[in-house]
This record gives structure tokens, sequence and C-alpha cells, in this order.
């Protein structure tokens, strides 16, 4: 009987101290709820990753993800949610833009317990598309009332994106941090506002094409005149070197070359007024 009773208490020791033992896996962090006691609530220090050992019937052990997460809240049913999550903001006239937002952010390492005190959940999906979105959803309304839709389309979307993860980053620094930040595709103001921007675009490029054309032809009517000119002038100063001895030597020089040519007999096929180049004397 009593090797049966050792027996038992052997089980039932087993079984508590295996019930006592827990693991934080790689990537996590342990927040430690005392249940019971002048300590209880949610502990400061976090459990690290590995095992430990904790009281089951007075202690809760949650554990926390510290790795990055990645969200998205677009229009489409069929990336994110199914919900229509995209962020809608205005501009500095008043007119409404959508765009889709894609974001990554981790918990402070550290930081969990603080977290789940504020936050009052174990689940991240409660905090990123709900307070973490209102939080975005605010900094896009305080950034982009200051800009026009032609910027926030074009040459200052980059600074808008920039100034809107600082805001982010502002109100969850004590717990976490915005790695990554940015649209998905092009932001969405109305379809009128897009065909008038588009508009202007290609107004500008035909603007920028036809000043390149008349510089190009400008260039080439200037290169027309130079060369009329520096013919001209050689011309004038061919001109003025010709002397009545020059043109005499010319000629000789010419007829010289036909008689150093000639072999002697008269051509086959000669004009009415053909002839020898010199009048030869008869026997």
């Amino acid at each position: 009987m009593k090797r049966y009773l050792i027996l038992g208490l052997v089980f039932i020791s087993m079984i508590v101290l295996i019930s006592s033992c827990g693991r934080v896996p790689p990537g996590y962090e342990g927040i430690q709820v005392n249940n019971w006691g002048s300590q209880r609530g949610v502990q400061d220090f976090t459990v690290k990753t590995g095992m430990f050992m904790y009281n089951p019937i007075t202690q809760s052990i949650f554990k926390w993800p510290v790795f990055v997460q990645t969200a998205v809240w677009t229009k489409s049913p069929h990336e994110g949610s199914k919900n229509n999550e995209e962020i809608t903001f205005n501009d500095k006239n008043g007119l409404v833009i959508s765009a889709d937002i894609s974001l990554s952010y981790k918990i402070k390492a550290g930081k969990s317990p603080a977290f789940y005190v504020k936050f009052r959940t174990d689940d991240l999906d409660t905090f990123t598309h709900g307070y973490l979105r209102n939080v975005a959803r605010d900094a896009f309304n305080e950034v982009s009332c200051t800009m026009s839709v032609e910027e926030i389309y074009g040459s200052k979307k980059e600074q808008m994106l920039a100034d809107v993860k600082k805001r982010i980053n502002d109100s969850i620094i004590e717990y976490a941090e915005i790695e990554q930040f940015g649209f998905i595709g092009a932001p969405r103001p109305p379809q009128a506002v897009i065909d008038s921007i588009n508009a202007k675009i290609a107004a500008t490029q035909m603007a920028i094409q036809r000043e390149n054309e008349i510089r190009t032809s400008e260039a080439e009517a200037k290169k027309k005149v130079a060369q009329a000119q520096g013919e001209a002038q050689a011309n004038l100063l061919l001109t003025k070197s010709l002397t009545p001895d020059l043109i005499k030597w010319r000629e000789l020089e010419l007829t010289k070359m036909a008689i150093d040519k000639w072999d002697g007999r008269r051509p086959m096929v000669e004009g009415s007024n053909g002839g020898l180049l010199l009048n030869l004397p008869s026997k």
C-alpha cells in the first residue's frame, strides 16, 4: 500500500512539474501575469526565449511576438482584409483622395508588458487594424491638408509618406516602431482629376518637344547661313585672285594637258566645227 502511495505521489509530482514548465519560442517574449497575491497583475519584466518554470495556478504566461508584423489596408477584397480598408484623406482644397497602404512594424524588445497593459489585448490584429489604422488615417489627414492633389500625386508624394510615417512613429514610439510604410500603387483622386493631371503632363511634354524642335531648326538655319557665308567669302577671294596673266597661264596649262594626251590621230567623230587643236602645215 505504501508503495502505491509513493508511486501516486511521484506521478502527481511529475504532472505538476510538467504543467509548471513552459517554453517561449524564438521571436517571442513571455508576459507574466500574477493572478493572486500582493504582486498580482502584469509584471514589468519579460520571460525570455527558452524554457521557464511558473505556477499555473497563480500565474499566466502570454507569448507575445516581437518579430516584424506586416499589414496592408486596401480597397480590394483579395488583398489584406475582405473589408474595404483603404485610407481616405483630403488635400488642401478638400478634394477626397483614397489610397492602398502597406506597412510593417514590430513591438520593441522588452516593451511587450507595457504594450499589453496599454491596449489590453493579446491579439495583434486588433491593434493593427484598429488603433494603428486610426493613427495612420489621422496622420494622413494632418499632412495632406497642406498639399494640393498635384503635389500628393507627384512631386511631394515621398515627402508626404515620410511625414506620415514620422507622425505614426511618434504616437507608438513607447511600444513599437514602424519599419516600412508606403503606398500600394498610386493614390486615387477622382477620375476627372486624374484626366486633368494627365492632360497637363501631356501638354507640358508637347511644349518641351516643340521647344526642342524650334532649337534644332534654329541651329540648322544658323549652320546653313554660316556655310553660305563661307562659300561667298571663298568665291570673293578667288575672284580677287584672278588676273589676265593667271587666266592665260591656265589656258596654256590646259592646252599642254590636251597635247600630252593626244595620240596623233584625228577623232573618229567630229562636229561641224571640229578640227585639230593645232593647224599643221601642208606639204
